[in-house]
């Protein structure tokens, strides 16, 4: 796996590094490296050069693999990550014994690996794990980065450490960020700059942020403003650690816009090292009101992009591997915990396998933001009732044994604008919810207990409803008035009634996600067609050719902006895996799950303007021309040839030609 870096290795020291690293790597007589620092200082950096450097030039290891591994230490969690580096997958439920087991003859059927295990807090026993000790006989190799000496000691690695850059390094470090043309400008002279980068302490991820938060700024006054503020927030510091946070805060304070800052503290709430999906973060901000200042939807997803945009060129966020999401530095993180534990307030426990609730006392009455998201918590105490009346955000998806949520607990959170309870086994709602009246996002993604949601006629501001993977039996109750929803996800797996005429009504849809696997949905097909001219991006997965055919001549051929068709006659166990499926929101697809489209009365009707079609087991499929269209008995290919892009088909076992020459009778 190739990493994707945001710095440039800089300095004698660290070419040092790095040379020192590869050299023990290709040295058969070490066998465990431990690259130990303080925060910030570049471990991550150096070790995702070597990683590339190993993936790039051939070498004496069959396979590198990364994990991140963060605080607390988890070691389920580790073997999890390791397995799925190794692209295989462990069973959740197998003893403690089993499992090191199995990923140990995972990690043996490598032969020669390399191991890298960044950001480590606490040592353990590898043998626990299912890690094979390396050794100069197996070839193999453990790599560790970690800020604490005694971990690189405790894993009896050799230790190598990362320093402090000197003052030249420093200094060209900030001029790669803040732009080699400010050296030109005639007002300002080297020493302020100087005096700018002294500040920051000779440490890489200080330097860079700050760097990045003075890039094209040539006022004098503007540099000196920059001076001051920094060392007017490090003159009341002592130590270390706090004065890093007091460089890293530098740049956030650099925002000045307050809801810009408010976009960056919010994805602190996710748990560390977190992929953070970009239009996942951005629905949540456009729930809590950031984006605003414009109207219409697309406009606004274009003002959350320009914002994440801006978070990742001034050094506060990180671009992830997917391109889909973002990270945050883990001590860029804790920067920003640092600053709401004080104003804006929250309460951040997300992903630290917390078992039992929050007590009524850490309910704060200012609490802007919780997140307890991923986590194992399984009830919260009946009687439990916080007075948060300003709370905004509550975030408790991926507590997977959350079964039931006090009828009280939401009688004083009336200001509660994204509610998420997403991957738990909530079974009943408390009808309190029902007086939520500024929920804008209400999320119960996989609920797949939940059989009722209680009345949301009150909640007229609300925007989001997602209901994919629930058991609810009936629509919502009041559903048409929800005027101002722009996401509506629902794929119950047991929905009875969906009254027809609910979906027109809703005319401020943007994003639209419908199973009509079920005879309750299967009536609104149409409706569901008529809407597609508005429509940025619908979903909709049919059991029946009939009603895929139905859907698809009642857009004329030619669907909404973007759009995913799925047929599958197992269409249960396609929801079930489409969470696994990459590529799902490409422009214009169509996917065939497991279905037969040949022993049909009627021919398949596709999209004109389909880009992306799949077949996965669809077993009668001879050729392409059980496909496409046919025009006196030949493929016509034409109809399709500028759009269409990309193929694929996984398991089609009967597939023996792309396309038959011979002509068929009509």
């Amino acid at each position: 796996m190739t990493l994707s870096t945001t710095s440039n290795l800089v300095g004698e020291r660290t070419g040092k590094i790095v040379k020192e690293i590869w050299e023990d790597l290709m040295d058969d007589k070490v066998s465990k490296i431990g690259v130990w620092g303080m925060g910030g200082i570049g471990k991550t950096t150096i070790m995702s050069h070597i990683n590339n450097k190993l993936q790039e030039k051939p070498n004496k290891f069959n396979d590198v693999i990364w994990v991140t591994v963060s605080q607390p230490l988890d070691l389920f969690k580790l073997q999890t990550e390791i397995a799925t580096a190794l692209k295989q997958s462990l069973p959740e439920n197998e003893d403690k014994v089993r499992r090191p087991g199995r990923l140990l003859g995972m990690l043996k059927a490598k032969e020669k690996f390399v191991l890298i295990l960044d950001d480590m807090w606490e040592a353990f026993p590898l043998q626990e794990i299912g890690i094979p000790e390396p050794s100069e006989e197996n070839g193999c190799k453990l790599v560790i980065t970690t800020r604490l000496y005694r971990v690189c000691r405790s894993m009896k690695c050799k230790q190598v450490a990362v320093e402090l850059l000197s003052k030249q390094e420093a200094f060209n470090l900030f001029i790669d960020g803040v732009g080699s043309s400010i050296l030109q400008v005639p007002i300002l002279n080297k020493e302020i700059i100087n005096e700018v980068v002294e500040e920051c302490g000779c440490l890489p991820l200080a330097i860079v942020t700050v760097a990045a938060s003075m890039s094209g700024e040539e006022e004098i006054y503007e540099w000196q403003n920059a001076l001051n503020e920094l060392r007017g927030r490090l003159r009341s510091l002592n130590d270390v650690d706090t004065k890093v946070f007091g460089r890293l805060e530098f740049s956030y304070h650099r925002l000045k816009d307050e809801k810009l800052q408010q976009c960056f503290l919010y994805c602190a709430q996710y748990p560390e090292d977190f992929a953070i999906p970009k239009d996942k973060l951005i629905d949540y901000w456009i729930a809590e009101g950031f984006i605003d200042e414009v109207k219409d939807v697309p406009a606004k997803y274009d003002r959350g992009h320009t914002i994440l945009n801006r978070l990742v060129n001034w050094c506060l966020l990180e671009s992830a591997e997917d391109d889909s999401c973002v990270k945050m530095h883990d001590l860029i993180r804790d920067m920003a915990l640092r600053i709401t534990s004080k104003s804006p307030l929250f309460m951040v426990k997300a992903g630290l396998r917390l078992l039992k609730f929050p007590s009524e006392q850490e309910w704060e009455e200012n609490l802007e933001r919780v997140s307890l998201m991923e986590n194992e918590i399984e009830e919260i105490p009946s009687n439990m009732s916080p007075h948060c009346e300003i709370l905004s955000t509550l975030l408790l998806q991926r507590n997977k044994n959350l079964q039931r949520i006090p009828e009280c607990f939401f009688v004083h959170m009336n200001g509660l604008k994204v509610l998420n309870l997403s991957h738990t086994d909530i079974e009943v709602l408390p009808s309190s919810i029902s007086d939520l009246t500024n929920l804008r996002s209400l999320l119960l993604r996989w609920c797949g207990r939940l059989k009722r949601v209680p009345s949301l006629a009150k909640l007229l501001a609300l925007q989001y409803l997602d209901l994919e993977g629930t058991w609810i039996e009936e629509v919502l109750e009041c559903m048409e008035m929800l005027e101002n929803l722009s996401h509506l996800y629902l794929s119950s797996l047991q929905l009875k009634k969906f009254p027809t005429g609910i979906l027109p009504r809703l005319r401020n849809l943007y994003k639209l996600k419908l199973s009509f696997g079920n005879e309750a949905l299967r009536e609104t097909v149409e409706e569901a067609a008529s809407l597609s001219d508005g429509l940025d991006y619908f979903e909709g997965c049919f059991s029946k050719l009939k009603d895929f055919n139905r859907y698809v001549k009642s857009t004329d051929g030619r669907g909404s902006k973007n759009y995913c068709l799925v047929l599958s006659e197992s269409w249960m166990y396609y929801m079930f895996i489409r969470d696994l499926i990459t590529d799902l929101e490409v422009d214009k697809s169509v996917r065939l799950f497991a279905c037969k489209i040949c022993e049909r009365e009627e021919p398949i009707v596709l999209p004109e303007d389909v880009q992306y079609l799949e077949m996965i087991r669809v077993d009668d499929v001879a050729s392409l021309n059980d496909v496409l269209p046919r025009e006196q008995g030949l493929v016509n290919i034409g109809k399709f040839s500028h759009d269409l892009k990309v193929l694929r088909f996984h398991y089609c076992h009967n597939l023996k030609n792309l396309f038959s020459l011979r002509k068929e009778a009509d």
